[in-house]
């Protein structure tokens, strides 16, 4: 998964995962990795492989931002066995001492001794360094490790669940919930409980819940773990498919300001005028930034589960496109840096169907909500241009969906398309567009039914908003329409906005109507219909020189394109290439499968990018 020459910077943001038991925290990653297509990824608290539970999962720059989570409150629900003691004090370990079982009562009696703050000693088997050494090696190896107590603070200690003891079973156990701070033991608890009780005892099974203001429950593959009680059995370890990683994706979530705020941290904006100099390390002035205020409502509801979390005089800083920009610190009115996201080259991208639906568009993409329309866009004319301009006006990743040819192309009578498809995307990159998928328009994908074909937007893309001409139909035989699109929106959970007709001389635009005004060469109307003349891609032509003059020369060219051309006869064009623009003779000869133009000279014509039409001679 290394970065390849070219290739977007790793997706920055973060990821509940329910980690399942049998797996240690660091080959858990392997899936949100896999999913997310990137190597930078952290964790941020440790779950032994016995236990199951959240994972708070920081990826790409926001790596940066481990130790501030890791110092979260967390919350378990863990299973105490009383009268045996293991030497790793887990399930996995050795028997070394066993005990009396104990009743519900005792239990109860003693917890309030164990919250607030008091002094643990970790177990032996643990990463906890001594002179350099995981203590754990140390014991394996046989030698004796002493490990020194420390401070811990446990917030809440409550008794969920007890079994007795049974003819079969010596043994009592105890279903407890716990909400400890940072670097608190749950095996050394369990111990520490039974040793206050006059016995021995072990942590039998352990589920982290929470992490500060996160939720096991809202968690990617949170519903492969199963009930956690008494006696409750471990699932067994699901292979990984398909759906767990599409799980982990749709689970993924950008760094913005409201996340920002349930992590504990106030969020500024900067300005654009200032970038460069927060990019380039300049010194810091508040009056570079605007302090993006979060209501008190909304900062409570936020924060609700943020209480016994670290608090922090670290600052969020976002683009004003809402892009993550990096940290700031605050100390004594002054503003440091953290680090710096550097802002990603906007790139407009292309997908094809395959893409979609192997899972390729961007995660941040699709964490975000893009804005679609759908369409053969063919001509790209004035209505084509209201709907990209309704997409263009949300906030969120705009884009089309479109096709290689146009969907009537297969239809008995069809004159060409109006624009080549390479004219289609130029148009919508000059329209601030982000994306475009390109469809080839098969026998295969003409069958699926349109509210599949929505379905696989949502789900994929993370549709948020979808903008449709009156006359839209989409699926198999065009099933689908505008009123069925405004029932699948609710159902889907995505904003349809129709959009009005737009006229001209009191007529509908529409392709079609294009079309017969560049028939009837009548490019005036065709320049209102388009609001830009109308255009030959001609970047993909072999010319070859004809007739010479002391002005310049012809040259042909023999046309293969779908693209409609006006009827056979002479025109005044206009000629673009990459450096210049040229006013030009254009030929059509009869049939319509050559064109000639009168330029300066043949290597001047291998540069011709486009022939607009200007008028008939």
């Amino acid at each position: 998964m290394k970065k390849t020459k070219g290739s977007l910077p790793p997706p920055s943001g973060l990821v509940l995962y329910a980690k399942p038991s049998g797996l240690t925290s660091f080959s858990s990653l392997w899936n949100i990795k896999k999913a997310l297509g990137t190597d930078k990824v952290g964790h941020t608290g440790t779950l032994d492989s016995f236990a199951d539970g959240l994972l708070v999962v920081l990826s790409g720059s926001l790596t940066h931002l481990v130790p501030h989570i890791t110092s979260f409150a967390k919350t378990y629900k863990a299973v105490v066995c009383f009268g045996r003691e293991t030497d790793t004090l887990d399930p996995t370990g050795s028997l070394v001492k066993t005990g009396k079982a104990v009743s519900r009562q005792q239990v109860e009696s003693v917890l309030a001794s164990f919250t607030g703050a008091i002094m643990q000693e970790p177990p032996l088997y643990s990463a906890l360094h001594v002179d350099g050494k995981r203590a754990s090696d140390l014991a394996r190896d046989g030698k004796s490790v002493k490990i020194e107590t420390r401070a811990v603070f446990i917030y809440e200690l409550s008794l969920l669940d007890f079994k007795e003891e049974s003819p079969q079973d010596p043994c009592s156990y105890a279903l407890l919930e716990v909400t400890c701070s940072k670097g608190t033991y749950i095996r050394s608890l369990a111990r520490d409980i039974a040793h206050k009780l006059g016995t021995a005892g072990h942590l039998l099974a352990l589920r982290r819940t929470a992490v500060g203001p996160f939720s096991l429950d809202e968690a990617a593959c949170a519903d492969r773990l199963g009930d956690f009680s008494i006696g409750a059995e471990i699932p067994p370890v699901k292979k990984d498919d398909k759906k767990t990683f599409e799980d982990i994706k749709s689970h993924f979530m950008n760094f913005t300001p409201q996340l920002a705020s349930v992590c504990g941290f106030e969020s500024d904006i900067l300005k654009a005028t200032s970038e460069k100099q927060f990019a380039n390390g300049r010194p810091l002035y508040s009056s570079m930034f605007t302090r993006l205020g979060v209501s008190s409502v909304e900062r409570q509801t936020l924060c609700a589960r943020v209480s016994t979390s670290v608090k922090t005089d670290r600052i969020a800083v976002f683009y004003e496109d809402g892009g993550f920009a990096g940290m700031m610190e605050k100390s004594d009115g002054r503003l440091s840096y953290g680090f710096v996201v550097p802002r990603v080259k906007k790139e407009f991208r292309i997908f094809s169907w395959d893409d979609i639906t192997g899972g390729k568009f961007p995660v941040e993409w699709q964490s975000r909500g893009c804005a679609l329309s759908v369409g053969s866009f063919d001509g790209m004319h004035a209505g084509h241009g209201a709907l990209l301009e309704a997409v263009g006006r949300q906030n969120l990743v705009r884009g089309i969906v479109t096709f290689t040819s146009s969907v009537h192309s297969r239809e008995e009578g069809f004159e060409g398309c109006l624009t080549s498809l390479s004219q289609k995307l130029s148009v919508c990159r000059k329209k601030g567009l982000d994306f475009a998928i390109v469809i080839d328009f098969s026998e295969h994908f003409s069958k699926m039914e349109g509210q599949d074909f929505i379905s696989v937007l949502v789900r994929q893309c993370g549709l948020k908003f979808l903008a449709e001409g009156s006359d839209f139909r989409c699926g198999y035989r065009g099933a689908l329409g505008v009123l069925g699109l405004e029932e699948l929106s609710s159902s889907l959970g995505f904003s349809f906005m129709p959009v009005p007709d737009v006229l001209v001389e009191g007529e509908r635009v529409s392709s079609s109507r294009v079309r017969r005004a560049v028939l009837n060469a009548d490019f005036m109307l065709a320049h209102k219909l388009l609001s830009r003349p109308f255009a030959y891609d001609a970047s993909s032509l072999s010319w070859k020189a004809g007739d010479e003059s002391q002005d310049g020369l012809w040259v042909y060219a023999e046309l293969k394109s779908e693209q409609i051309l006006p009827p056979c006869g002479m025109y005044n064009v206009v000629i673009k290439t990459e450096d210049s623009v040229l006013h030009a003779s254009c030929s059509i000869e009869e049939g319509g499968n050559r064109l000639g133009l009168f330029v300066p000279s043949l290597s001047f014509a291998q540069k011709v990018l486009a022939v607009e039409f200007v008028s008939r001679t």
